[in-house]
């Protein structure tokens, strides 16, 4: 579609209207039953007979005014040698000025945070239909918290708080995944210096709670592998079995525990080797984890895998709508998702 010209069919901004026109978009996405619905607003978004922002030019010389009026009246007072003396009525001209202000800036920011909300609920909603995003109940939360090793991080409390499924198209076929947000903390003490009152210093301990978080994509089985972590970090030991491959990389970048070496050596064959540095070179902190029962985690640090950063927002429609439906707006997951096919084509023992 071309872009439309502004120049051409624009009519005057009218900010009410672009308020009202926001809301019915955010009511219809909100309640959209498939991505038709989606596309269908985007199209009413570059249809729109303006551009999508807000016209802020009177609340910019509002707080101009306001500023300008505030020091004018303090150099005005200076100049009448009252600056010494504040009384009431200054007060309440100064007053005023910085409430004027302060609406002023509160406009904006509420327009521009009104934009961008609805920006979120596009890619939120188009996610969603795209990817068929469900929650994931507490029974399949419980269970996963459980058999995954990566989820006993921490000293004092660990929890994976939220989960949803998604689907995951396969060289083989539909996989339902899940993507997890693990949350866990470290509880630890530490010492501190502080004055005495007497000119000297004390030493004091505290106890800090240090907060991480990581998010994951959770698959059903993939193959007959079982029982194997490879981690960046050194986790507890759970498994007692070890085997390192023929890599020097890969010894540099995981921990390996397992209760089988023949199982491992199998599962490792060149080739997924090859992937799981590679892997590690674009993920961090990075978890490759398969459980008692086949089911497979692969686990990191970065926290938005369902809510990627994107380049444009609604302001720019028909941009925005190219980059919601290209198949590579959720990349980490993508990637992750690259990875096990990998796993799947060059596996010993695929179950698919």
């Amino acid at each position: 579609m071309p872009a439309k010209n502004v120049s051409e069919h624009a009519k005057p901004i009218n900010n009410a209207a672009l308020t009202q026109f926001i809301k019915k978009l955010q009511t219809r996405v909100s309640q959209s039953q498939s991505i038709d619905v989606v596309k269908a607003c985007l199209d009413k978004a570059i249809a729109y007979p303006n551009q999508l922002t807000y016209q802020n030019s009177a609340l910019y010389l509002c707080i101009l005014a306001s500023v300008i009026s505030a020091i004018g009246y303090w150099f005005y007072l200076e100049t009448q040698s009252q600056y010494t003396r504040i009384s009431n009525t200054d007060l309440f001209i100064w007053a005023v000025c910085a409430i004027v202000a302060i609406v002023a800036i509160y406009q904006i920011i509420a327009r521009k945070k009104r934009l961008t909300t609805l920006s979120n609920l596009f890619r939120d909603e188009t996610l969603k239909h795209l990817y068929n995003v469900t929650h994931c109940d507490a029974t399949f939360l419980n269970n996963a918290q459980h058999k995954f090793i990566d989820f006993n991080r921490g000293n004092y409390s660990q929890n994976v708080e939220w989960g949803k499924q998604i689907d995951f198209h396969s060289e083989s076929g539909l996989i339902r995944a899940a993507v997890v947000y693990h949350h866990y903390v470290d509880k630890r003490t530490e010492t501190y210096q502080e004055s005495d009152g007497k000119g000297g210093t004390r030493t004091r301990t505290r106890t800090v709670y240090d907060h991480y978080y990581r998010q994951g994509v959770i698959f059903p089985p993939i193959n007959n592998t079982t029982h194997l972590v490879m981690s960046q970090s050194r986790l507890a030991r759970h498994w007692q079995q070890r085997f390192m491959p023929a890599s020097r990389e890969f010894e540099k970048r995981f921990y390996v525990q397992t209760d089988s070496e023949f199982n491992a050596a199998k599962f490792l064959e060149p080739v997924v080797v090859i992937a799981c540095e590679q892997l590690a070179h674009k993920l961090d902190d990075l978890t490759i984890e398969f459980a008692y029962d086949g089911s497979l985690l692969i686990n990191q640090k970065n926290t938005n895998l369902l809510n990627p950063a994107m380049h444009y927002d609604i302001t720019e429609p028909e941009k925005f709508k190219q980059e919601l439906l290209n198949d590579t707006s959720l990349f980490t997951v993508n990637r992750i998702f690259g990875f096990v096919n990998q796993i799947i084509k060059h596996s010993a023992s695929p179950l698919y």
